[in-house]
């Protein structure tokens, strides 16, 4: 498919941020390709890719040309000596995705670290943050005391004032375009324009 410049509404630069191996990759592939792999090796620096989605009229008339915005979707590898990079990184961002590991406290646990550098960095301390619990899919399999639970997450958002909370799994491919569709909606609401991700 080619998209005619005069097509391409806006342009948002949208960060995965988290701990090493919650899953940013897993979502990130499912997202940009549709595609879940297995294999999972820690990111190395960066990986990046540009998805388009088409724009509605946020009060529902028809529009005579199809309308896209562009998302440039940058997915941060979470080990420790990638730290050095992660202002430049997080720079110019319009909105961001914390993810962590619906099964793993410690992921929980480093949420702040990614929460202050995304604040601490970005153009806009105010841009859009949704929380991400990845892995959903393994909940119903594990202990009861391995699983984040809803109450932390709720007190978390409240804490942080983020724009929103979803469960995912990458590899149901469960809430994985609903976080990218609510989060370019905020993100164009914040720009007051008036059309809506569908």
């Amino acid at each position: 498919m080619s998209y005619d410049r005069k097509d391409i509404l806006f342009s948002f630069k949208i960060v995965i941020c988290g701990a090493s191996s919650v899953g940013k990759t897993c979502l990130f592939n499912r997202y940009c390709f549709n595609s879940f792999n297995f294999d999972t090796t820690p990111t190395i620096g960066i990986n990046f890719h540009s998805v388009y989605l088409n724009l509605n009229l946020a009060n529902g008339l028809d529009i005579q040309k199809e309308q896209y915005v562009v998302n440039s979707i940058f997915d941060f590898g979470g080990q420790e000596r990638f730290a050095p990079l992660i202002p430049k990184f997080i720079e110019g961002a319009n909105g961001a995705l914390i993810v962590f590991d619906s099964v793993n406290y410690s992921s929980f646990d480093q949420l702040d670290f990614w929460y202050e550098n995304i604040i601490g960095n970005a153009l806009d301390p105010e841009i859009p943050i949704i929380l991400v619990g990845s892995k959903s899919d393994l909940i119903e399999q594990s202990l009861e005391s391995e699983i984040v639970k809803d109450e932390l997450v709720h007190d978390y958002l409240e804490k942080k004032k983020l724009n929103g909370f979803y469960r995912t799994s990458a590899l149901e491919n469960y809430n994985v375009l609903e976080v990218f569709k609510d989060l370019n909606n905020l993100m164009l609401k914040k720009q007051h324009i008036p059309f809506v991700v569908v």
